[in-house]
């Protein structure tokens, strides 16, 4: 389906993924993290609001400022090093980190999106292992990592570099649309990635995590969102959404102190995410930076709400309601997207 180039450009790319996120969880676990303090508090705002909340801004930059896609990926990567180099002084590290973090995302979605014109399971390959590069770099610290990760950041950055990555437009055909109807497919979009993040962060499952039960958690999270992408293309996404999340959905509430439930559950939640990130590329054809980073900067308040204090009755029913939404918004976005061609309103 795609030439030799794009494919090990989305391969490097999902691979500079898992290290930059790898990158990333490390410094900040093994450096950086003081426990529960001030510190850490401060840390955790200033990275994640960086890392998440900008990348709108930077999604409209990689979209403006075209052809620019190799100026882009050196920078996040060199602030990146910074982070790094700078992570005996906790604030100036969590800055570089952040806003490496959240360019280097921006740079590699646009890349996947437009080279493969938004094919759901190329996004789900890119997405998927930062999950697993965020596990290993918080629980699996030690000196062979730090060579590891860095040392294969620094080399795939510059094969990059090295070689064509400029970044094709993907065609656009506009159609008259409400401006009520577009923003209404982008919140309803946006609700299910909200959703996700919360169910995400949600301390539900009752069992014992140990180092690996908490290593294979980030390997089933990775491998759920490229199913998802998979599973989308071959049997369709509203059979998709409905099988996996109706599933999830049955795990996380009656089996969420059976491990293997509770990862099947884990699995099938995250074949989600390439869904509403197809589903938004859909609505921002030539904007694919910032619809990939007005997607990104809602993992944020789902996360937060996630970490508020619930009883396990009323965040079982949290989950619930937000998996049978989440099913509803997608087959509802997917069906009107679909309906009207390349839907795109005129903004």
């Amino acid at each position: 389906m795609f030439n030799l180039n794009t494919k090990i450009g989305i391969l490097l790319y999902s691979l500079l993924h898992f290290l930059v996120d790898g990158v990333c969880s490390l410094v900040i676990w093994a450096r950086l993290y003081q426990g529960a303090s001030i510190q850490s508090d401060i840390l955790f705002i200033i990275y994640n609001v960086l890392a998440f909340c900008t990348q709108p801004l930077f999604g409209i930059l990689v979209d403006k400022y075209k052809n620019k896609e190799k100026l882009f990926l050196a920078s996040s990567i060199i602030l990146l090093i910074l982070g790094v180099v700078f992570s005996f002084e906790y604030i100036s590290s969590a800055v570089f980190l952040g806003i490496g973090n959240s360019i280097f995302h921006i740079v590699g979605g646009k890349y996947v999106i437009c080279k493969t014109d938004n094919d759901i399971v190329s996004l789900g390959i890119f997405v998927a292992p930062g999950a697993l590069g965020l596990v290993i770099g918080r629980y699996f610290i030690s000196l062979a990592i730090w060579i590891v990760f860095i040392s294969l950041l620094v080399i795939l950055t510059i094969f990059l570099l090295l070689s064509k990555i400029e970044v094709p437009e993907r065609k656009k055909k506009q159609i008259n649309a409400s401006a009520s109807l577009f923003f209404t497919l982008v919140f309803m979009i946006i609700f299910v990635v909200l959703f996700r993040s919360f169910v995400g962060g949600a301390n539900i499952f009752t069992f014992e995590k140990s180092l690996t039960i908490l290593l294979i958690m980030g390997i089933v999270t990775m491998f759920g969102k490229m199913l998802g992408g998979i599973l989308s293309k071959y049997i369709g996404m509203n059979i998709s959404i409905i099988v996996t999340m109706t599933v999830s959905l049955i795990c996380f509430i009656f089996f969420n102190q059976n491990v293997y439930l509770s990862l099947l559950a884990i699995l099938l939640f995250n074949c989600s995410m390439p869904m509403t990130l197809c589903l938004m590329n859909e609505l921002f054809p030539k904007h694919e930076g910032f619809a990939f980073g007005i997607l990104a900067a809602f993992l944020m308040p789902g996360y937060l709400l996630s970490t508020l204090n619930y009883s396990e009755i009323g965040l079982k029913a949290l989950i619930a309601t937000f998996c049978i939404l989440s099913i509803v918004l997608v087959i509802i976005s997917n069906i009107t997207i679909k309906k009207r061609g390349d839907f795109i309103w005129k903004y």
